[in-house]
C-alpha cells in the first residue's frame, strides 16, 4: 500500500522474484521462502505466493526514498497502538522506524526496512490488531475501534445502552490500491500456485486471505492466517495464529482453521 501511494510500485509492473535476493549488495542477502528464481511477477503473483524477493524491493525503494514512509502506512493501519478495545488490557505492539530507532540512540540499517516490508525484525503485532487490520483491508481503509460488547440488556431483553460504532483511524492508502491489493489476497485461495489454495478448494464462499510464518525464539515459527468473506461483499475478518507451530506448513493449517469458522457463519464444508 505504501509503495503504490507513493509511485514506487505501479499496477501491472513486474519485479524480481530470486530465492537469493541482494538488493542492498553481496553481503547483505536475504531468501526467499520457495528455492527457485520465479523471474518478474506482479502483485497479484507476489501476494499468491507469497513471494519475500518482491517485498524487499519494494521495501528498498520506499526505504531510500524515506525510512519513514513503511512504518508511518504500517501504523495508520492501526498497527504500533492498542485498538482500545473495551474492558481487557492489551499489548500495543510495535512498527520499528528509524526515528524510533535514533530517539533511543540506535541505528537503522537497510535491512531493517526490507525485513518490515515482510513483516520480520523487530515488528510485533497481536491477533487482535490483526483482525483489525484484516478488516481495515477489506472495508478501504477505514480502522474501526473493535468491541467485545455491542448492547446491554435488561434480563427481559429490554435494551439499555447501545454501543455506537466509533472509527479509530483511516488507513494512509486508497480505494483503488486497495483494490489491487485485495485482488492478490483472493488468489492466495483462488490461484492453483496460490499458498493456500487447497485448503479452500471448493468452499462455495469467495475467500480473500493472507498465508504467514514468523520468528520466535524457540525457532518453531508463529503460524498466520488473516482472511475476510465474501470477497465482493465483506461482512467477516478473521485472523487465526498458531504458535510455535513446528513445520514449514503451519500457515496452511493457519488456513484450514480459518475456513472452519467461515463454514460456521457462511456453510459449506469446513
Amino acid at each position: 500500500a505504501a509503495a503504490l501511494r507513493e509511485g514506487l510500485y505501479r499496477a501491472g509492473e513486474r519485479v524480481d522474484c530470486p530465492a537469493r535476493w541482494t538488493g542492498y549488495g553481496p553481503q547483505w542477502v536475504q531468501l526467499n521462502h520457495e528455492t527457485s528464481d520465479l523471474g518478474p511477477i506482479d502483485l497479484r503473483t507476489a501476494l499468491a505466493r507469497s513471494c519475500n524477493s518482491f517485498f524487499y524491493t519494494l521495501g528498498q525503494r520506499l526505504n531510500d526514498k524515506d525510512p519513514d514512509l513503511l512504518p508511518g502506512v504500517a501504523k495508520s493501519f492501526g498497527l504500533g497502538r492498542a485498538t482500545d478495545i473495551d474492558f481487557v488490557f492489551e499489548a500495543e505492539g510495535n512498527v520499528p522506524s528509524k526515528a524510533a530507532r535514533a530517539a533511543k540512540g540506535q541505528t537503522w540499517n537497510p535491512g531493517d526496512a526490507t525485513n518490515l516490508a515482510i513483516g520480520q525484525g523487530d515488528l510485533l503485532v497481536t491477533p487482535l490488531q490483526m483482525a483489525n487490520y484484516t478488516a481495515a483491508l477489506a472495508n478501504d481503509g477505514i480502522v474501526w475501534k473493535p468491541r467485545l460488547v455491542l448492547e446491554f440488556r435488561q434480563r427481559d431483553g429490554t435494551s439499555v445502552k447501545k454501543l455506537d460504532k466509533v472509527q479509530a483511524g483511516t488507513a494512509r492508502t486508497s480505494p483503488t490500491d486497495l483494490a489491487l491489493i485485495r485482488d492478490g489476497m483472493r488468489a492466495v485461495v483462488s490461484d492453483p500456485n496460490g499458498t493456500v489454495y487447497f485448503k479452500f478448494l471448493d468452499f462455495q464462499t469467495a475467500v480473500a486471505g493472507k498465508s504467514g510464518t514468523a520468528e520466535t525464539t524457540s525457532g518453531n515459527p508463529d503460524a498466520w492466517f488473516i482472511g475476510f468473506a465474501p470477497f465482493d461483499r465483506p461482512t467477516l475478518a478473521v485472523a487465526t495464529l498458531f504458535e510455535e507451530k513446528p513445520g514449514v506448513l503451519g500457515s496452511q493449517d493457519a488456513g484450514a482453521a480459518t475456513r472452519q469458522v467461515l463454514a460456521a457463519r457462511f456453510g459449506g464444508t469446513p
